[in-house]
Parts: structure tokens; C-alpha cells; sequence
């Protein structure tokens, strides 16, 4: 069984093709939570997307956990070099000046579902939500082309 109790934002379950023996009990909103576990989305997003708080989220988990619908996706997730933050923060401060730390790091929370450990094949979103921060359409390619080369690199 899984440890529920600490922060379970950025882990991932998936449902399992697991045979029923007997009657199980089901709420509505459980069985919303079973439907939305694919195996790639976060639980942080999970919650989101359902508009419950992990707190909210964390006993149908452990219910779905106990009756052997879900478990947690375990693999080896290669996440961003915390370096390749400060070249995105150093070629968007050149555009969006002293503020450009704050929205790199807004938008590493925002796509690591709170964490500062976003995936590498998150890469992409990072750069397009703070891509999105440059009103200029030629300075907004210019950036997002400079940054996925320097992704290409890594």
C-alpha cells in the first residue's frame, strides 16, 4: 500500500485491472476520481480538474488503494537541471526586466504542480506558459526558439 500522508501532489496512480471479489461501497465523487487517474496526470492536477483539495482527495485514494482499483505509477522521472532555470531567467529578464524571476519561478511551481522539480518532458509547457508572458510576438518566438535549443543541448 501507498503513504498517503505526506505531499502527494506530483505523484501519479493509474487504474488497475484488478478482479473484484465481493461487494464494494462507492460514492459518486470516488468513482470521478477512479475515471480520472490515467497513469500521467499528477494528483495536484487530478484535484484540480475535479475542483477537490488533496485533502479532499486523499481518502477516496486510500479507499481506491484498499480495494486494489489504483496504483501508483512508479518510474525514474528525469527532471529540469535547476541551471536551465537561471538561462530562462537571464534571457527573459533582457525582455520582461527584474520581474522575470518571479514569473520563472510562478510558472516552475505552476507546471511542477507545486514542486521545483518540473519533468524534462515538461520542458515545453514551461517555456510556452512563460512564453505567454511576452507581449512582443517577435520577441516571444525569439525566446521560446532560444530556449527549446538550449532544451535540445541539455
Amino acid at each position: 500500500m501507498s503513504e498517503l500522508s505526506h505531499n502527494i501532489s506530483a505523484r501519479t496512480f493509474r487504474r488497475t485491472d484488478a478482479t473484484l471479489q465481493g461487494q464494494i461501497s462507492m460514492s459518486g465523487k470516488m468513482l470521478e476520481v477512479l475515471m480520472a487517474l490515467d497513469g500521467r496526470t499528477a494528483l495536484g492536477e487530478v484535484a484540480r480538474k475535479l475542483n477537490l483539495s488533496i485533502s479532499d482527495l486523499r481518502p477516496h485514494l486510500q479507499k481506491l488503494l484498499e480495494y486494489g482499483l489504483i496504483e501508483e505509477v512508479k518510474e525514474d522521472v528525469v527532471v529540469l537541471d535547476p541551471g536551465f532555470y537561471g538561462y530562462l531567467t537571464g534571457h527573459l529578464s533582457r525582455i520582461a526586466g527584474p520581474i522575470a524571476g518571479v514569473l520563472v519561478e510562478d510558472a516552475v511551481l505552476e507546471i511542477g504542480n507545486g514542486s521545483t522539480d518540473v519533468p524534462k518532458n515538461r520542458a515545453g509547457e514551461l517555456i510556452e506558459l512563460l512564453g505567454r508572458q511576452i507581449p512582443d510576438e517577435g520577441q516571444r518566438v525569439d525566446f521560446i526558439k532560444m530556449m527549446l535549443l538550449k532544451l535540445r543541448e541539455m
